[in-house]
């Protein structure tokens, strides 16, 4: 069994909403098409480190790092 995990980047970002407080040091969860996901900060596009997301915010979900989605602020 391979539990790698390979980092997976959308074509088209789409809209979830915050469910738990998420900060880069602390991953949360979002609600995302129908269901709740785990998801933390994209450092990839964003300064994560001042970044802080509250519930019933909303963001974009850029991409997943195996059933984690990636997310940055709307």
């Amino acid at each position: 069994m391979n539990l790698t995990h390979t980092l997976e980047l959308f074509d088209t970002p789409k809209a979830a909403r915050v469910d738990c407080p998420i900060t880069a040091q602390l991953e949360g969860r979002v609600y995302y098409q129908g269901t709740y996901w785990p998801a933390r900060i994209y450092e990839g596009v964003i300064d994560a480190a001042s970044t802080a997301l509250a519930p019933s915010s909303w963001v974009s979900v850029v991409g997943r790092y195996g059933l984690t989605l990636l997310i940055v602020p709307l």
